[in-house]
């Protein structure tokens, strides 16, 4: 049954309507502006490191947020109600949603449940380095198979290295850094080839920003019955809910389980549940921030064409772009100009990740380039 979002308020937090006694929250980082402003202080430095939706959340998501200021001094009562929208939405069963202080902490969760010493996880390089942490900090073996020349997972690599031992393959789609993508027929010849003891992560955060594709579709949006498969999503990217940590995991009711009983107690937080409850209702600034982030891709790749540059062609709001130069002198030199861009990735040397900015931050991001490398049109 799905939940109104009144009684979603009503339930998980009391206060709502001690706003009006609050009159200093517009000095909070909710003032009116945040809606479709990056979240930086004035003079401070361009965030184009961290693929935050440049946009910020919905003013839907706002004014929720100010009404909800009331009920700041109370814990979360359950996560359960969110648990059931998710479920509502994806045709699950709430059993089979874990609510999650981000997406980040599905990783941790899996890694934690089904890794330890004697276990395996095999993962594809470069991707999302935060799983392979914490297999690592669980004293699993980590295994990593690079990208094939198309920047897809190479899948039979990854099956090869998978055996008795191996209790997680992780597989993030569209992949992190390089905003690249795995056919999904693909992906489903790999899952009816895992070892029988195998669970695969699959890692859905930037989802939503993926256009129409004849070869992509979400394991939500079109889900397999193969119970070993958990899919993990965010509130922190098209919804711009980064700073309130929440995201959350769906698999089989037992696997599901097994992921709870390593959640933090109490770590999803009361006001990004009820930020994720209006997010969710308000489908119309998902479908144009969507939009947005796709003319923003075209620009920064007609950008980079102008200037002869190589660009791995995107799927995600982020773009991995060769510089030609140690990466490591691209980011001090952008550091000193005030923009901070992404990290550091050892198998590729000469890239750097930029995340996609507002106009006239990706206007002041090819400035400071232009002053770095000089090109010719």
């Amino acid at each position: 049954m799905q939940v109104s979002r009144r009684s979603f308020f009503r339930r998980i937090g009391a206060g709502a309507v001690a706003t009006a006694a609050i009159p200093a929250l517009d000095s909070f980082a909710l003032a009116r502006g945040l809606a479709f402003t990056r979240a930086k202080q004035p003079g401070g430095p361009i965030l184009l490191d961290r693929n935050e939706n440049a946009y910020g959340p919905s003013p839907k998501v706002i004014a929720a947020i100010r009404d909800a200021a009331g009920s700041f001094n109370r814990y979360p009562r359950s996560t359960e109600e969110m648990e059931e929208r998710l479920a509502h939405l994806h045709g699950v069963q709430r059993d089979q949603v874990v609510l999650t202080c981000g997406s980040g902490e599905v990783l941790r969760m899996a890694a934690e449940a089904f890794l330890g010493p004697g276990k395996k996880l095999v993962e594809p390089v470069p991707t999302f380095e935060a799983l392979g942490k914490h297999a690592k900090n669980a004293g699993a073996e980590v295994v990593e198979v690079p990208l094939t020349k198309t920047y897809a997972h190479d899948l039979p690599a990854m099956l090869r290295n998978a055996d008795a031992a191996t209790g997680l393959v992780y597989i993030c789609n569209p992949n992190n850094p390089t905003g690249s993508l795995t056919p999904r027929e693909e992906i489903e010849d790999f899952l009816r080839k895992v070892p029988a003891g195998t669970h695969a992560l699959i890692d859905e955060a930037y989802h939503h920003y993926v256009g129409a594709s004849s070869s992509y579709a979400s394991f939500l949006d079109r889900p397999v019955s193969d119970p070993r498969v958990i899919v993990a999503r965010t509130f922190s990217k098209i919804y711009g809910l980064a700073g309130l940590r929440i995201g959350y995991a769906v698999a089989a009711p037992e696997v599901a389980r097994k992921l709870a009983e390593e959640r933090l107690p109490v770590g999803v937080n009361i006001l990004g549940m009820q930020a994720a409850g209006v997010a969710l209702d308000d489908t119309e600034h998902v479908r144009e921030t969507a939009e947005r982030n796709r003319n923003d891709r075209q620009e920064f790749m007609n950008q980079a064409n102008d200037r002869m540059l190589r660009a791995i062609d995107s799927h995600a709001n982020f773009v991995l772009l060769e510089s030609g130069r140690r990466v490591d002198e691209v980011l001090e030199f952008f550091k000193k100009n005030s923009i901070i861009l992404g990290r550091r990735i050892p198998s590729m040397e000469k890239y750097v990740r930029v995340s996609l900015g507002t106009p006239d931050e990706m206007a002041e991001f090819w400035r400071v380039w232009d002053m770095f490398l000089p090109h010719k049109m």
